[in-house]
């Protein structure tokens, strides 16, 4: 028969940024999350599936990777975290046993990165409609008035608010780089102290 423990919830977190406290270490900034249900025999695949379809953004998004706020240490009480880049199914199993080595933290945590799905012709899915649309305009405006020179505005490159890891897969510098599983984690034992409690609103940085 199975047991409670096979199935538990996972926290998705799929906006914010990625901090670092003095206290509790790693912590995620976004407001915005949604619950997935897992198991021992979930997959990385099936996580990504599940969190796309909750979404709404299957076929319009992709998850490059996501971050896990891993637990390391206990001290006087408080759960003190990490980030782990989790990319595989291999990874994902280090969520499991950790949750298993903290049973104080009962819902893990995760920062999925969120990508734009490209097409078959190298091109994004996002805003293509209006991209059309405009560049439309525009060559329709120079054949009305060929005698005006037409001058396209330069692009410039927005920086997502969604997502506070930059192009080389790292988080930025004043939250550090965290890829590393820390040794920290091996050999910690279960330890019955601390409630497990992710936030930290009284603290300081």
């Amino acid at each position: 028969m199975a047991s409670e423990e096979e199935s538990f919830a996972v926290l998705v977190h799929h906006r914010g940024s990625i901090k670092r406290k003095t206290r509790s270490g790693v912590k995620f900034t976004d407001k915005n999350h949604l619950y997935i249900v897992v198991n021992r025999t979930t997959s990385y695949d099936d996580l990504v599936r599940s969190v796309l379809m909750k979404l709404g953004l299957e076929g319009a998004k992709r998850i490059k990777k996501f971050f896990y706020r891993i637990p390391v240490t206990i001290l006087h009480d408080t759960v003190k975290y990490d980030c782990l880049t989790i990319g595989s199914d291999e990874d994902l199993q280090v969520m499991f046993l950790c949750r298993r080595q903290f049973p104080e933290v009962r819902t893990p945590e995760l920062l999925a990165k969120l990508v734009d799905v490209v097409s078959s012709s190298g091109g994004s899915n996002r805003n293509t409609t209006n991209v059309a649309t405009a560049a439309g305009s525009s060559s329709m405006a120079a054949v009305a008035f060929s005698s005006v020179p037409v001058y396209e505005p330069v692009a410039q490159l927005v920086a997502s608010p969604s997502f506070a890891v930059d192009l080389n897969d790292g988080v930025r510098d004043e939250v550090g780089s965290f890829d590393v599983l820390p040794n920290a984690l091996h050999g910690v034992p279960p330890v019955g102290v601390g409630d497990g409690e992710l936030g930290d609103p009284d603290e300081d940085d």
